[in-house]
């Protein structure tokens, strides 16, 4: 009997550090979520199209709900139609320290702990960003940091957001690196982890002076933060591969058609892959799955010739 589609809404990683999940869901919104362990097999096939993913309602900082899209709609891009991002209770948050506009429960996440960051990806780039104290490690293992440090504590949400946009405004650091890209950097830069660290590094000591030299009022209750960020042990295969400049390009588009591989590694949302018992690596971007729907099946992916293998 065929398999029934599930809904793919991409990797998730645990609030604490410990094995992420592909989160799937099937047509009547029931779990079916697979554990990126090493050795773990994946095969399905890649449903043309792409689905709205719904949206959140906020109760307080500790419950939130995932609301399902009602209409199940296809969408031609982002991650929700326009009814569920009109809908989407934790919108606002990234816009609060501006517009003062939110709802009763985000107001109640967003008064809380967070705290700020510099991340630094396999591309060469540093961003800044921020967390909320349940989620600080979380937040960083979602997004695929190599390396990353907490530079600054805040009691809430909307402080934070300024000393962020501070923070970009005067020492020039982006605050989103493309998921695409950081693929790419795990295939293209030619700097090791040891080096991606020490750019880190300089970048978080330059961000502690800024904020340790701001005036108490633009601080509002925040100080500065000395704290290294411990990465996954799940993306070390796929970082001892980047230090080597041995990892492959993964041998197809993983937004469609069918797929089969064994999971060696993750890393954000990068998934180090092995194909047909071969010893090489291949980086595959997981984020491509989102919003997709997947038919399960036993599916093998062609490993191509690897550069190496021929001499």
């Amino acid at each position: 009997m065929e398999s029934a589609a599930l809904l793919c809404r991409g990797i998730r990683w645990p609030s604490t550090p410990g094995n992420p999940r592909l989160v799937l869901d099937d047509a009547e919104h029931h779990g079916h979520d697979v554990a990126l362990e090493p050795g773990t097999r994946l095969g399905f096939t890649v449903l043309p199209g792409r689905w709205c993913l719904g949206h959140q309602l906020i109760r307080d900082r500790h419950h939130r709900t995932l609301v399902p899209c009602p209409q199940d709609a296809v969408i031609a891009n982002g991650t929700q139609c326009a009814a569920c991002e009109a809908a989407d209770q934790s919108r606002a948050m990234h816009d609060f320290h501006r517009s003062g506009r939110a709802g009763a429960g985000l107001r109640d996440y967003l008064d809380q702990p967070h705290w700020l960051y510099v991340a630094t990806f396999a591309t060469g780039t540093t961003k800044v960003g921020t967390a909320a104290d349940p989620s600080k490690w979380r937040r960083l293992a979602e997004q695929g940091a190599i390396t990353a440090r907490y530079v600054a504590w805040s009691p809430d949400g909307a402080s934070v957001r300024h000393l962020e946009d501070l923070v970009s405004a005067e020492l020039g650091f982006t605050q989103q690196v493309r998921a695409n890209s950081k693929v790419r950097g795990l295939l293209e830069n030619h700097d090791t982890t040891g080096r991606l660290d020490e750019l880190n590094d300089e970048a978080a000591t330059t961000v502690r002076a800024l904020v340790a030299g701001l005036a108490p009022g633009i601080l509002a209750g925040s100080r500065v933060a000395e704290e290294t960020w411990n990465a996954p042990e799940q993306g070390r295969v796929l970082l001892a591969g980047f230090d080597a400049q041995d990892l492959q390009p993964y041998p197809g588009f993983l937004g469609e058609a069918a797929h089969g591989f064994e999971v060696a590694a993750v890393c954000g949302q990068a998934l180090g892959v092995r194909l047909g018992g071969q010893p090489e690596i291949f980086v595959a971007n997981a984020a491509l799955l989102k919003g997709r729907k997947l038919v399960p099946g036993d599916h093998v992916t062609d490993s191509p010739p690897v550069q190496g293998a021929l001499f």
